[in-house]
């Protein structure tokens, strides 16, 4: 097996930078073929893509429970945390929730089997 180039990498990181799921071509490529480094960025980019997808998930889900009237002291509980470091944390980001996109006309989640509000 050879070893990738400096700039053959770089393409690689490019691509993973730039990828989207929406409109990927699949490709059925057995992960033995690949070079190592190609399974390593890919993985990356895979574990990148899935914590962003929990963070929103998260996000949406507060601005739910806070569009409820849900405490931040009962949020904290849940997520296993005080409080107030649950506001610090999300306070920022439940401007953007599924409930507010909900009332925007916008779905919550987009397809593949996520919820809309």
């Amino acid at each position: 097996m050879t070893e990738l180039t400096h700039e053959e990498l770089a393409e690689i990181e490019r691509r993973f930078e730039n990828f989207d799921i929406d409109t990927a071509e699949v490709y059925d490529v057995d992960v033995d073929e690949l070079p190592p480094q190609v399974v390593l960025t890919r993985a990356m980019a895979e574990r990148e893509l899935l914590l962003r997808q929990a963070d929103e998930v998260m996000h949406d889900a507060i601005g739910t429970a806070r569009a409820a009237n849900l405490s931040w002291h009962k949020i904290g509980i849940v997520l296993g945390t005080t409080g107030e470091a649950a506001r610090q944390r999300y306070t920022k980001h439940t401007s953007g929730s599924a409930v507010t996109r909900a009332k925007n006309g916008r779905s919550a989640r987009g397809a593949k089997g996520r919820l809309s509000a």
